[in-house]
């Protein structure tokens, strides 16, 4: 976890997938209202006060939360510093969390580093599986996406037998959507990958 101090009303905080795995989190977990929400904001939080001197527990504080390829960046800050201050336990018991999330996008990701392994496994790949699938690319990473309920078995062990890794986060396919290139999907995916198999 690597916290900085933008300004004295302002924390940055980036989390790795890594560092979620060692806090025991599962983002799929971090509902709206949920404990695991208030257990993880509270860890963060208290965090932040210890390693920067930062009070989050004064005035109004907004968490911004923002995913990447490999994790989540949080911005804490605080909107007004003279509004009534509140205790770390009146915090830690509040009874609910106003939070705005986007729509989940339930999808398994697996990522490609090199265009001649997402050929092969595009080739493997049924029809079904295709029209029901996403290509991205995000710097020089290939990403394909496709939901969950849509992804059986075969295709499953295809793409774990090719990709370089996979995801199942919701916010990494977010990230992935926001900031990524979309090169296919669906039909167009379909013709690409027979136009691969003519070529080979």
């Amino acid at each position: 976890m690597r916290i900085e101090k933008l300004n004295d009303d302002k924390i940055k905080v980036t989390l790795t997938t890594s560092d979620l795995i060692n806090l025991d989190i599962d983002v799929k977990q971090l509902a709206p209202n949920s404990k695991e929400l208030h257990t993880f904001l509270f860890h963060i939080m208290e965090t932040i006060r210890e390693e920067t001197g930062f009070n989050p527990y004064s005035g109004q504080v907004v968490v911004e939360a923002t995913p990447s390829r490999d994790g989540i960046s949080i911005m804490v800050s605080r909107l007004n510093a003279n509004s009534k201050r509140i205790t770390r336990t009146q915090f830690k018991n509040a009874s609910s969390v106003k939070t705005k999330l986007k729509k989940s996008v339930n999808n398994e990701i697996f990522y490609f580093d090199n265009f001649d392994d997402l050929c092969s496994a595009l080739k493997e790949l049924d029809s079904d599986s295709l029209l029901a699938g996403s290509l991205y690319r995000l710097n020089s990473t290939y990403s394909f996406a496709i939901n969950s309920e849509s992804a059986h078995e075969k295709c499953r062990s295809i793409m774990a037998e090719f990709s370089a890794g996979q995801s199942g986060y919701p916010l990494q396919m977010t990230y992935i959507m926001e900031h990524g290139q979309l090169i296919s999907k669906g039909r167009e995916l379909l013709e690409m990958a027979e136009q691969i198999k003519q070529l080979t």
